[in-house]
């Protein structure tokens, strides 16, 4: 993930979203997510933030890294070639490559004990890097450092006490202490350490999670 340039960053008006993992005490409406009244918030906020990391949440999840690294591809070459390097985003149509991040995409979240609120706010920094990333073409393992980038980047601004770089390095499997530091610092400085996130921008999750909120209320949603 190569440094980039920015014009300007847009304002946010900051949703603390802690993946926090307390209960409420008896008569108390702050929710544990936010810390903040629970009727503030949207319905659809609540139910997106409340919602299990299930396999669909996880299909998702790689489906947007891998668009935006197609995107990043193809905005920055516009020949043939990079075209024909197409990666796509159809889960029934990943390349032995995409299949290995979805594994890779799984064994972090699970290993590294992520909540939802950490893997959407992570969604949400990807779609605001998307624009400034400048992926090389032989770039190796783009997709998974993206994805840990923007995951490091919302665990550590969501929670007080998170794992430190030698641990995400081990919740991988494939990156050293210090690969993973590198990651952090370049990903940061795509976002031009802009880490703030607005309600408005977790509600904007809601039209492409919609279906998956809905399938986990019906069915108590699938396991990993």
């Amino acid at each position: 993930m190569p440094s980039v340039t920015r014009e300007s960053n847009a304002s946010h008006e900051s949703l603390h979203l802690a993946s926090s993992t307390s209960t409420l005490r008896p008569g108390s409406s702050i929710h544990p997510a936010s810390l903040v009244d629970a009727s503030l918030h949207s319905l659809y906020t609540m139910r997106l933030v409340n919602m299990k990391i299930s396999r669909e949440l996880i299909n998702h999840s790689v489906d947007q890294v891998i668009q935006t690294i197609e995107y990043a591809l193809i905005r920055s070459r516009t020949s043939f070639y990079s075209h024909s390097r197409s990666i796509g985003h159809s889960s029934g149509r990943r390349t032995p490559a995409q299949l290995k991040f979805a594994i890779f995409v799984s064994t972090v979240l699970t290993n590294a004990g992520v909540k939802t609120p950490t893997l959407l706010t992570s969604l949400i920094y990807i779609t605001r890097a998307r624009p400034y990333l400048d992926i090389p073409m032989a770039e190796e393992w783009a997709l998974e450092r993206v994805f840990l980038g923007a995951l490091m980047t919302a665990s550590k601004y969501l929670n007080d006490s998170t794992l430190k770089n030698v641990h995400w390095a081990m919740c991988t499997g494939i990156f050293g202490k210090s690969d993973v530091g590198r990651i952090e610092r370049e990903f940061l400085a795509v976002l031009d350490w802009d880490l703030g996130v607005s309600e408005r921008e977790i509600l904007g999750l809601w039209d492409s999670l919609k279906w998956a909120v809905e399938m986990e209320e019906v069915d108590g949603g699938r396991p990993w």
